[in-house]
């Protein structure tokens, strides 16, 4: 079941039938495991997850969406109730080691072990027990043989404590650019119009550290196929959010700032194209 991004598509799904759809098939013998890939917030991701007996699922994972999309917790969900978890995205498109600022390229230069950045990004995952299997996009035979080699060779719980704070300095260099110090920890919410607002500053933030086209499509392709859509222009400014974050910051102001940027008259267009199909 291809990119559940809200539980009310999968029971638009099974109001038309597609548990016996299933069924049937098994029966045949075309299909012996059914799953899910996804992409939305956690508590999006909890609530498919339970929505089905599921065979696997497939989430985008790694050390920059820790705690984004279905994150960490997600993960563990899954492997708690021991649905293998697929990992798509590991190198976010490539960006982890394409668009790595100088400053993170020398950190890892610098350390101690010689690792590339790739292979530190596939390390981390690698290093979770909860990680199942790992997608990764390879032009050429020299990437599926760094692939295949990193795979063989790394096990679980074999991070060291420098080798985690080497990640998080990866991340600090990465985030420098950030426009908004949201650390995603979710304080703010739930915001009283729905606004989803750790998704709005992380795909704002996203803009800058990667690109403007990437930060905006992550955002549209959360938000605009989700039955309740989060839209920052709900906003009303009550500020109850901004009284609840640790960070102390102006999140009404910061959420007009995230809208001017993430939803050009284009991008308002195209979500009004893409929610004609109403896919819930």
């Amino acid at each position: 079941m291809h990119m559940l991004t809200d539980v009310a598509a999968w029971e638009k799904l099974v109001r038309l039938g597609v548990r016996e759809w299933i069924e049937r098939k098994k029966a045949q013998g075309s299909i012996k495991n059914i799953g899910f890939s996804f992409h939305g917030n956690t508590e999006m991701f909890l609530q498919v997850l339970n929505a089905y007996d599921w065979d696997f699922c497939q989430i985008q994972y790694n050390y920059m969406d820790e705690h984004a999309q279905a994150g960490r917790e997600g993960l563990k969900a899954a492997a708690e109730k021991g649905i293998p978890v697929i990992i798509m995205e590991p190198l976010r498109g490539g960006k982890l080691v394409d668009l790595l600022p100088e400053s993170a390229k020398k950190r890892i230069a610098d350390y101690p072990v010689k690792r590339t950045p790739a292979e530190w990004a596939f390390r981390w995952l690698w290093d979770q027990p909860e990680v199942t299997c790992v997608l990764s996009g390879m032009n050429s035979i020299e990437m599926v043989e760094e692939n295949v080699r990193i795979a063989s060779e790394a096990g679980c719980k074999e991070f060291t404590k420098e080798d985690f704070e080497l990640i998080e300095q990866i991340k600090e260099e990465i985030n420098r650019e950030i426009k908004v110090g949201c650390t995603g920890c979710g304080y703010c919410m739930p915001c009283p119009q729905g606004i989803d607002i750790p998704t709005a500053f992380r795909c704002y933030n996203q803009m800058y550290t990667e690109n403007k086209s990437s930060g905006r499509f992550e955002y549209a392709q959360i938000t605009a196929l989700q039955k309740d859509m989060s839209d920052v222009r709900k906003c009303i400014e009550c500020g109850k959010c901004a009284r609840h974050c640790p960070q102390h910051i102006d999140i009404p102001v910061k959420l007009k700032e995230a809208g001017k940027a993430l939803q050009p008259w284009y991008f308002r267009a195209g979500v009004k194209a893409i929610r004609l199909f109403k896919f819930w």
